[in-house]
């Protein structure tokens, strides 16, 4: 069983946007108060222990929260702690609430459906239907899938719904492999010659990482200058979430491959950060920063499943320096080139994207060697056009 999450705006009357946006602010100092206690007492991280000392405490410091909410508080509080000891972190700062958000649960909130969510109201106990802003995946979701406890939130002065679904994990046969190189310029390249690179979004990011540089130089001495940089990271975030999501729709939707192989990149700048010389590779590892590599593999993995695909990792050593016919180290990468020893040229993504495949030890699916790559933009139209092969 997977758990996908999506969310949806919510269109309250002013009075309820109101009730819960006072709740929401309650809930987050009330959040602060409960771990600051359990930080300055040393309370024992158990369920009964921290009950016992913060909850009539919390009741009655902020009597307008319902008491589902301060028991939903410390139950956040404790994994947060927790997460802090077994990290062994050391004077770590005491976890803090700054957003507006709470995860319900069925004592506060009825049902979800395409209608809405029936939820507490401003009214003493009464409850109040409110209706989302539905699109078309939402509405799919909500109809052929079961809605988890939700998270409401508040941003921009508006109220949303963070809602998760249970999605059964689709049976993955053995099948043919594809193999899946990550790069700079262009995302991905893989060994059935499809290849992503969207301009569009190349040159937005250009614009606002200069734009956040310029504002970086004052963001301490100017209040709206941290104000315009936090706005423009969310602008930053939101790009790269949107051309992740239409690069990893469109390499499922190339390929018949029932097993996905990526590089295991966790390491990749630690392992790169030379040269053979010994100097520091400080502009190849700040471009490489730039690619969202965890983002795409995390993504690709709970969407494969949800095709009946899946996503495994291989280690990335070599695998853009050997030949992929031979599996021998004697060519030489140019660029985006690679020099074969018999003389023969290859894209060197698609080159290593080959050995990638290899290494998970699964069937191949078709390998293209006419030296031309598909370009899928994902913007609703495919280019194509030939690699300096």
């Amino acid at each position: 069983m997977n758990t996908v999450t999506y969310n949806v705006e919510l269109t309250p009357t002013e009075a309820t946007f109101a009730y819960w946006r006072r709740m929401l602010a309650l809930y987050a100092c009330a959040y602060n108060d409960c771990s600051a206690y359990v930080a300055e007492h040393k309370v024992p991280l158990s369920m009964k222990a921290v009950h016992s000392h913060v909850y009539e405490w919390l009741r009655g410091k902020y009597p307008e929260l319902p008491s589902q909410a301060i028991i939903r508080l410390y139950k956040d509080v404790i994994p947060a702690f927790r997460s802090i000891r077994s990290n062994k972190q050391r004077n770590a700062e005491i976890p803090q609430r700054r957003r507006f958000a709470l995860r319900l649960d069925k004592r506060l909130y009825s049902r979800i459906d395409k209608d809405g969510i029936v939820i507490s109201s401003e009214v003493a106990r009464r409850r109040v239907k409110i209706p989302f802003v539905l699109y078309d995946k939402i509405t799919e979701m909500l109809a052929g899938y079961e809605a988890a406890d939700p998270t409401i939130f508040v941003r921009d002065d508006r109220m949303f719904l963070s809602i998760p679904f249970n999605v059964p994990t689709i049976a993955t046969d053995n099948g043919d492999a594809v193999g899946v190189d990550l790069g700079i310029k262009r995302l991905f390249v893989t060994s059935e010659g499809k290849a992503f690179k969207d301009d569009v979004y190349l040159r937005e990011r250009r614009k606002v990482r200069h734009l956040k540089r310029k504002l970086q130089e004052k963001a301490n001495k100017s209040r709206k200058a941290r104000k315009h940089l936090a706005k423009v990271k969310r602008r930053e975030l939101n790009l790269s979430k949107d051309m992740l999501h239409r690069a990893t729709n469109a390499l499922l939707s190339s390929t018949s491959a029932s097993v996905l192989v990526v590089e295991d990149l966790s390491k990749i700048k630690t392992n790169t950060s030379k040269t053979k010389d010994g100097f520091k590779r400080t502009r190849h590892n700040n471009m490489f920063s730039q690619v969202p590599v965890r983002a795409f593999r995390d993504m690709l993995t709970y969407k494969a499943q949800m095709r009946g695909k899946r996503v495994e990792t291989v280690s990335p050593t070599f695998t853009s320096q050997m030949d992929c016919r031979t599996g021998n180290r004697d060519g030489n990468r140019k660029g985006c080139r690679y020099y074969c020893a018999d003389g023969t040229v290859f894209d060197a993504d698609w080159n290593a994207s080959v050995n990638i495949a290899k290494r998970a030890n699964h069937p191949l699916s078709n390998l293209p060697l006419d030296g031309r790559l598909n370009f899928l933009s994902g913007r609703e139209q495919s280019i194509s056009r030939t690699t300096g092969v």
